[in-house]
This record gives structure tokens, C-alpha cells and sequence, in this order.
């Protein structure tokens, strides 16, 4: 890979200096890819995030049908693919044995382009170019992959005439590691305005992930649970949550993370990145005639509908209840049914 002229360092220099004013609501949107393109001059321009390609029977055609990955065009190049139909291309692509679909599903976090993997006779051949590049009047594409988490993230750069050049390589290859600083950067900010104003609105106990478990944001609520649980004062996790975090991401368990202490109880819950905390006080045990009365109740059936249902009097279902009531420390039906996490407003008694 040659080394950058002088010239082309300066620019480099300067697009990473500004790069961070370029993006709008995503770091690589609008006037980032204008700006991308100055670098490095392309017929059109896009980045793709969450990308990778399905395997197996029919999946790019339902990949594909259903959106495909999250796409964003240099401003000026949005309809340049307007007129395809990627659910029916993208078949027909993967049934040929396209040595473009092969390097791309190779993967690798590095930049490469058609024409040092496929000569000019074998590219023309291939369904890719006469489907995805020859009707727009391209002649070669070149790709960066980024390693972000989830996924990876993917630029691609096509063009017509003559091919990206080696030092279109050495200009990507420059900035792999600076635009992956920059999407976790952004990412940071996202999460962390997501999670003030879920605080503005909230007193949730919740705590927001970042790659490799660092906790991106915790609650006061989340802090306080953690540390009254744990007793690990830190930034970090305890010990006993990453542990969890890693059987649920080996696939070992996909239960709560539930933690008893004395008469009261954490359970830990993980929902698209974020660790949700509860803390549920130890019950009394019911027996199986009095859970199976509260859960009717919680259906909204009133006494007499339980009864009849249970083949028992309406005087029964009540000293059920009444029983119910006094292992609760609750005097009303809909308290009972709260407290045990009914499915439904319970009727009044009756």
C-alpha cells in the first residue's frame, strides 16, 4: 500500500479534524458523505449500517424484501438506484457462483474493490455487473467495512471509467480506525441523551450498556439497587452481572438475573442493550385453591362467576380471599392482584 502524498495527508487531517460537524442525526449521513466524496470522487456514495448478508435458501430475496440494510446516499446521489428492485436482483446474484458475493461474504474489516479481485473479462460475466453495475453505467466499486457493534457498518464507493486506485485504498485504509472512533462517539452521546430523558421521565432503575459490558449510563435507582445488592462501589459492573451477561450471550440461559437478599429480591432483566433492575419483595406462599382464585379474580371474574366456575359456594371463594388477603398484608382485591402481578384490572368484590 503506497504511502500518502503530502497533499493528500493535509486533507485527511483536516476531514478528520471536522468530521464530527459533518453527520446529522447519524455521524455518516448528508453532508459526511459530501464531504467523503471529496476524498475520494465516486458516481455515487453510501453508507450501510447493521450490514451482513443473510445465508441460505431465499434469504437475500427476504432480506431484501423487507428493507435490507438501513442505507444512507451522499445527498444528490438518493434516486441513482431508484429504478432496483434489490428483491429480485440480489437471487439472482447469489445464484451464480459471483466472485464479488464470495469476497463480500468473506468479510473482513478492511478495504478492498472489484478490480484487484476480478479481472475486466470475468467481471463482465458475472450477474453483478450485468444487474448491479453495467444499467448504471459502473465499472468498479470499492468498499471499507467498519467493526462497530452490532454488526458492522459499510461504505461503498462506486464508479464508472477508470478504477479506484491504490491510493483510494491508502485514503480509507487512513480512516478506518478514526471513523470507528466516530460512530462509537456518536453512539455514546445517542445513548446518553436517551437515557436523560428517560430519566427526565422516569425513575427507572436502568442501566445503559456499551460494547464489552461498560456501562454507557446507570440511573440513581440502578446505582443505589446495584450497590445495596452488590456492594461493589465502582463504575463498572459486578462481577456476578457480567458473569450473567456472559452465559446470556453464549446462549447458557435466557432467564432474569434474580439476586435474594433477606426478605427482598433484585431480578435484572437485559432489553436491546439495557439492563432493567426491580427489586420484588419475598411473598408468602399461597396455596394452589388461593392462586387459583387470584388469578380468576384477575381475569375480572367477580365471586359468584368463580364459584360457579370452581364448583364451590360464593362464602368459599371469600374466605379464600380473605386468606389471600391476610398472607398479603392487603385488604382489597385489585392490591392482591397487583402485588402478584395479575393479567388484568380484577372487578370489584361483589
Amino acid at each position: 500500500m503506497p504511502e500518502l502524498a503530502p497533499g493528500d495527508s493535509e486533507r485527511l487531517l483536516h476531514f478528520v479534524a471536522e468530521a464530527e460537524s459533518f453527520g446529522g442525526d447519524h455521524p455518516f449521513e448528508g453532508e459526511f458523505l459530501t464531504q467523503l466524496g471529496r476524498l475520494i470522487p465516486a458516481d455515487w456514495i453510501g453508507y450501510a449500517d447493521r450490514y451482513g448478508l443473510p445465508e441460505g435458501p431465499g434469504a437475500l430475496e427476504t432480506y431484501y424484501a423487507d428493507g435490507g440494510p438501513t442505507t444512507f446516499a451522499r445527498p444528490g446521489d438518493e434516486g441513482f438506484y431508484s429504478g432496483m428492485d434489490w428483491a429480485a436482483v440480489m437471487p439472482a446474484v447469489e445464484a451464480e457462483d459471483c466472485p464479488i458475493l464470495q469476497r463480500v461474504r468473506r468479510g473482513g474489516y478492511a478495504t478492498f474493490k472489484i478490480s484487484d479481485f476480478v479481472g475486466r473479462r470475468e467481471l463482465y460475466r458475472t450477474s453483478s455487473f450485468k444487474l448491479l453495475l453495467e444499467p448504471y453505467g459502473l465499472a468498479d466499486s470499492l468498499e471499507l467495512r467498519l467493526a462497530i457493534e452490532p454488526g458492522e457498518g459499510k461504505f461503498t464507493f462506486d464508479r464508472g471509467g477508470r478504477d479506484f486506485s491504490a491510493r483510494d485504498l491508502a485514503v480509507l485504509d487512513a480512516l478506518n480506525r478514526h471513523l470507528v472512533q466516530l460512530y462509537r462517539k456518536s453512539e455514546s452521546r445517542r445513548r446518553l441523551r436517551e437515557a436523560l430523558a428517560l430519566h427526565e421521565s422516569t425513575q427507572a432503575a436502568v442501566v445503559l450498556l456499551e460494547a464489552g459490558h461498560r456501562v454507557a449510563f446507570a440511573s440513581t435507582a440502578a446505582s443505589e439497587l446495584l450497590d445495596g445488592y452488590f456492594g461493589e462501589n465502582g463504575v463498572g459492573l459486578p462481577d456476578a452481572v457480567v458473569s450473567w451477561l456472559g452465559e446470556r450471550r453464549r446462549g447458557a440461559t435466557d432467564e432474569p438475573l434474580r439476586v435474594d437478599v433477606g426478605g427482598r429480591s433484585l431480578v435484572v432483566e437485559l432489553v436491546d442493550g439495557a439492563l432493567l433492575l426491580e427489586e420484588q419483595q419475598d411473598l408468602p406462599r399461597l396455596t394452589p385453591r388461593e392462586r387459583e382464585i387470584l388469578d380468576l379474580v384477575a381475569e375480572g371474574r367477580t365471586n359468584a362467576e368463580i364459584a360457579e366456575r370452581l364448583w364451590v359456594s360464593p362464602v368459599t371463594v371469600r374466605k379464600h380471599l380473605e386468606n389471600v388477603y391476610a398472607k398479603l398484608g392487603v385488604h382489597t382485591r385489585t392490591a392482591a392482584v397487583a402485588l402478584i402481578g395479575g393479567r388484568s384490572r380484577p372487578s370489584e368484590d361483589r
